[in-house]
């Protein structure tokens, strides 16, 4: 993952300050770590809003990696969001992905706040966002401004799609970043 600080503040140093504002205190002397979150839905092709991590707690693995917390991290858990990956299984993933990209559009909420709102996937092709990165199968938008999510807080990503034709697809929404995790013992 290609690292970019904005404002000289890094991923850490922006994940502890928001922790603070919610008074977890606690989160400098968790243990850090590179975190990826995943969830995978259908696609019809036809225009349609794709509702990543929502009810992902009802999904098993190998279609999402949430376990039983679902669309919320744990107690004593943190991450900075610093990229989005979407992947895409179809007969048709070239045009596919060319469609997304000239179309569709995300939004990111957290326990109901909008912190990502209507962003246009062309912000993931590389003429416009040179911190970008993208295949014929996945493309990854690495985000001007990380997003925290705190702990216990439910989170959602929507993918809004236009109408891709083609066959059905399965559709796979990564979240890249660095975490905090509960270290009881001591930090490393």
């Amino acid at each position: 993952m290609r690292t970019i600080y904005k404002g000289g503040v890094t991923p850490q140093q922006k994940l502890v300050a928001v922790n603070d504002k919610f008074g977890n205190k606690s989160v400098k002397s968790q243990q850090g770590t590179t975190r990826q979150l995943y969830d995978t839905l259908s696609h019809s092709g036809n225009a349609e809003t794709l509702r990543f991590f929502e009810d992902s707690a009802s999904r098993n693995f190998p279609l999402t990696n949430t376990g039983s917390d679902g669309n919320k991290l744990g107690v004593g858990d943190t991450m900075v969001v610093s990229a989005i990956q979407f992947s895409v299984k179809n007969g048709n993933t070239l045009e596919y992905i060319s469609n997304l990209f000239t179309s569709g559009q995300i939004s990111f909420e957290i326990a109901n706040n909008r912190v990502i709102k209507d962003l246009a996937l062309t912000e993931a092709k590389t003429f416009v966002n040179e911190s970008t990165s993208n295949n014929i199968n996945s493309f990854i938008l690495f985000l001007e401004t990380e997003i925290v999510i705190p702990p216990l807080l439910n989170y959602v990503l929507e993918l809004r799609t236009p109408n891709l034709g083609g066959d059905d697809s399965i559709v796979r929404c990564d979240i890249i970043g660095a975490a905090g995790i509960i270290a009881p013992r001591t930090t490393f």
